[in-house]
């Protein structure tokens, strides 16, 4: 059985909706010097970063026990490093007009960031939480201005080979979830933009020396890439083989100065 499935690079769909403001929230891991960090941010905040206004970059750093068994906390630590989150999120709601960015993990301590309008004060509500809530826990609090928001732009959010990574493992959970055999070939159509009809061409040349079949060329709607190739070619979509195509395709679509805009599949249902 087979049914349609589109889904298109970097579309991220983990959203919570607070009064109209939808949010994108997403979390991936990476290799550092020594070891793995974990990092969890609002995606969607891209668009709009830096926010006029919130100039300070207010952070709490909170201390945890790296064991042999894993980079990151386990168990009651961890059921108590979300406590702390979550409390320090609603004084945040009291104590300034602020955006709650995202966390970070790593060697040890979690750090919790947000961008704040006015930071003078904040230190006193946190430290009172501590006293009253988690007394015991190691933690630091820290205030700097970061007007551009560079930690936020630089630093938490993902560059194009992890965001494309997290694209791809979300597709592919969200194929596993309704049932879908991604080890089984299926037709998947791919979508790539250019900003000349040449470069559209030189790509298309390229495509077809992989074994890709092309769909169309045409105009569509977009001022900075108006000239659209699709094409297509059997695969499976597990996430190694996604991986690969999509990586591949991501380079070539650069080489040309244009633009991978992602791919769109069949459900294939495992046989019962």
């Amino acid at each position: 059985m087979q049914l349609a499935f589109r889904i298109f690079l970097l579309c991220i769909s983990v959203h919570f909706v607070h009064a109209q403001e939808t949010e994108v929230w997403n979390t991936y891991q990476a290799k550092q010097e020594k070891g793995v960090s974990s990092t969890n941010l609002r995606m969607d905040l891209i668009e709009k970063a830096p926010i006029n206004g919130y100039d300070f970059l207010f952070y709490v750093k909170i201390k945890y026990r790296v064991t042999k068994e894993s980079d990151f906390p386990i168990g009651n630590k961890l059921k108590k490093l979300y406590a702390i989150k979550n409390a320090i999120s609603e004084k945040m709601k009291s104590v300034s007009d602020s955006k709650y960015v995202g966390s970070f993990m790593f060697d040890g301590s979690r750090f919790e960031y947000y961008y704040v309008k006015d930071a003078s004060d904040i230190e006193r509500h946190i430290d009172k939480l501590f006293r009253n809530k988690f007394r015991g826990e190691k933690y630091e609090v820290y205030v700097k201005s970061d007007p551009a928001w560079d930690l936020y732009i630089n630093f938490l959010y993902p560059n194009d080979e992890i965001r494309n990574f997290m694209s791809n493992r979300d597709t592919v959970v969200q194929l596993k979830n309704i049932g879908d055999d991604v080890t089984k070939p299926r037709k998947i159509e791919h979508f790539a933009t250019f900003s000349s009809i040449n470069e559209m061409n030189l790509f298309a040349d390229a495509v077809e020396k992989l074994s890709y079949t092309i769909d169309y060329k045409k105009k569509v709607k977009n001022d900075k890439f108006p000239h659209e190739v699709k094409f297509y070619r059997d695969n499976s979509v597990t996430l190694d083989n996604t991986m690969k195509f999509t990586t591949e395709l991501i380079n070539l679509a650069k080489e040309m100065n244009g633009n991978y805009d992602g791919w769109e599949t069949f459900v294939v249902k495992k046989k019962q």
